[in-house]
């Protein structure tokens, strides 16, 4: 028994410090000292709590409870007039005012107690929410490790700045976005994309702010910090997301607010047609919005945070609206449906070039491009221990390719359509590699080189495709690779709609075009041409890892892990979330009706009318809850 007293008392002690900052709020502690003082009355005179008549539980503790619960929901209610927010906070003063001045002092107590009580859970909920949020910063050390300069010093965390070496040693959580310069380790990514099995990072590879390295040990150059992190973002955005309010949500509002003038002509109506103030207490109670209010943003919020555990960051509540109304969902190619580290295949010389000659011009002219074709071009360079200098002038050309000035000449590198533009044409020469991805070099304004190379598709893609038709939605592929390649790929994966050698603005046309059609699109894409497609779209899901910063900033979606399979774990997720809103929608306007009902039949009175206004919103908080723990297929 001792020890079971031990026990519950760590974990009061416990909570109260895990939640001290919302035990300490205002509304709490009004809340617990008038439940208090019910209690006290109900002890004192029992049969005061479930009458309805005048002058009965007149007690001092009573008229307390009553009068101090009632004084913060009347607070309550001026402060949304004066936000012209009309909350339900107004028929309930009245309701608990008119019961105060009608003497119904025990009933006016248990009526504002209850309300209290049911609002206090309901923050206590936003409290366990913000809880888990804050939760994710204990994945990040209080301490780091930075090497500057030939020392090794540990800095708080605020102090890392981006550039700093930062060193992590097996075991320890990682503080910082950036890319490892040293060290082999095996990274736990659990946290940040969802992936259950620790993924094997070696120099050059990225690593997340959060993510533990169970095995190795790493040097990193720190990219993002604090907030700027994957980690901080996803904070940031969930938070965002639980403030943001999708459509069917304003609308629900916007209803909403007719509610207080309803509920007051109703009552009014009651009571002079049944002459028993009670009875139009009761409606004042009944006729509240709460639970319908309810119904929309506790499912949105659900479905965000799932989307999170799993993975995938979704940035509005509206967004997961949005998603459930999908019904095409158009692929761009390079580092989406494929892996995105194309290798190189093959290099065609002309006019006396040498293969070296042709990789040391490419990838120097390609060195500042963020393209993944720029990316093999270097890497190629690189493994072949070829000095890649920097340009002397840059400039790249989204959709097409590169121009630049390096090792003393003009270059132009990219599709076959950039040269063609400016009247170099090399259609004719040697092998067309068909199939594979192919750019072409220009030396001088002369055709100097084509380069092929080959990018596998992801191995859970055509797993993806089937799936998403299996449920009915349509699919295509977007690209501005060459037709062959994009043909190739998609025979791979089973798409029949293939759109090639299309430039940035066409992507967005494609959408358009599908949108006039009066189909409902999402676009999943990685690079810069692929911003305009991700903006214009319904949904647009950028892939997160191999993702570039403004297919990030523009999409509506994340996926953290880059796995096409969330996709249809996040689609099947927005329809749970809609048909959820909807039972809770059904539910809520079912309860009102029979509550109207009983009210007018005079079978409920103030405190039942109370008790089944707070009970009625569990089952609405339980069944947006279950979207929480659904798993992907």
């Amino acid at each position: 028994m001792g020890r079971g007293c031990l026990a519950c008392a760590r974990g009061g002690r416990a909570f109260a410090e895990r939640y001290r900052q919302f035990l300490l709020e205002p509304g709490t502690l009004v809340t617990l000292a008038s439940a208090v003082l019910l209690v006290a009355a109900i002890v004192q005179h029992p049969r005061g709590a479930i009458s309805s008549a005048h002058g009965d539980g007149g007690t001092a503790p009573y008229i307390a409870a009553a009068v101090i619960a009632s004084v913060y929901i009347w607070f309550s209610a001026i402060q949304g007039v004066r936000e012209r927010d009309f909350t339900a906070d107004i028929p309930v003063s009245i309701a608990t005012a008119a019961a105060i001045a009608a003497g119904l002092y025990s009933a006016a107590a248990v009526v504002a107690v209850l309300l209290l009580v049911g609002g206090l859970l309901e923050e206590f909920v936003a409290a366990r929410a913000g809880r888990a949020l804050d939760a994710l910063e204990s994945l990040l050390p209080e301490l780091v490790t930075v090497r500057r300069g030939p020392r090794d010093e540990q800095v708080a965390l605020d102090q890392v700045l981006v550039g700093d070496r930062v060193l992590v040693r097996p075991g320890e959580r990682i503080a910082v976005d950036g890319t490892v310069t040293n060290g082999h380790a095996a990274v736990d990514q659990a946290a940040i994309t969802g992936e259950s099995i620790p993924v094997d990072k070696a120099p050059g590879d990225p690593v997340f702010a959060g993510t533990l390295a169970t095995v190795g040990a790493l040097e990193i150059r720190a990219t993002l910090v604090g907030a700027q992190t994957t980690l901080g973002q996803i904070r940031r955005m969930v938070a965002d997301a639980e403030q943001q309010k999708a459509p069917v949500q304003r609308v629900l509002d916007r209803w909403a607010k007719l509610y207080t003038p309803v509920a007051i002509v109703l009552a009014a109506i009651l009571w002079a047609a049944t002459g028993s103030i009670s009875s139009a207490i009761t409606m004042l109670i009944v006729f509240c919005p709460c639970v319908m209010v309810l119904a929309t943003p506790t499912a949105l919020v659900a479905s965000i945070g799932n989307a999170a555990l799993n993975g995938s960051l979704v940035k509005r509540g509206a967004t997961i609206e949005a998603m459930a109304s999908v019904d095409t969902v158009l692929f761009d190619k390079t580092g989406t449906l494929t892996t995105g580290r194309p290798s190189l295949a093959a290099i065609e010389p002309l006019d006396g070039l040498t293969e070296t000659d042709v990789l040391a011009l490419a990838a120097s002219a390609e060195k500042f491009s963020e393209h993944p074709i720029a990316h093999a071009v270097v890497r190629a360079a690189t493994d072949r221990t070829i000095a890649v200098t920097d340009p002397d002038w840059f400039q790249a050309l989204p959709g097409l390719g590169v121009r630049a000035h390096t090792l003393g000449h003009e270059l132009l590198i990219g599709r076959p359509s950039l040269l063609a533009e400016h009247g170099l044409d090399i259609s004719d020469r040697g092998d067309e590699h068909g199939g594979l991805t192919t750019i072409t070099l220009a030396v001088d304004g002369q055709p100097a080189a084509r380069i092929a190379f080959h990018d596998e598709p992801r191995p859970e893609a055509a797993a993806t495709i089937a799936a998403l038709r299996a449920v009915g939605i349509g699919t295509a592929l977007i690209t501005g690779d060459q037709t062959a390649v994009a043909q190739r790929v998609a025979g791979q994966l089973g798409i029949d709609d293939v759109q090639a050698e299309v430039l940035p603005r066409d992507k967005a046309s494609a959408v358009r075009d599908r949108q006039d059609r009066g189909q409902r699109v999402a676009f999943v894409g990685d690079g810069v041409n692929d911003g305009p497609a991700l903006a214009r779209a319904d949904v647009g899901v950028a892939m997160g890892i191999s993702g570039t910063d403004l297919a990030l900033e523009t999409a509506q979606v994340a996926l953290l892990s880059d796995d096409l399979s969330k996709l249809v774990h996040l689609l099947g997720l927005a329809h749970q979330a809609m048909r959820a809103i909807r039972q809770n929608l059904i539910f809520s306007l079912g309860v009102l009706v029979i509550a109207v009902a009983l009210t007018i039949a005079q079978i409920l009175h103030p405190v039942t009318g109370a008790l089944l206004h707070e009970l009625s919103s569990i089952p609405v908080i339980a069944n947006s809850a279950r979207l929480i723990r659904r798993h992907p297929a």
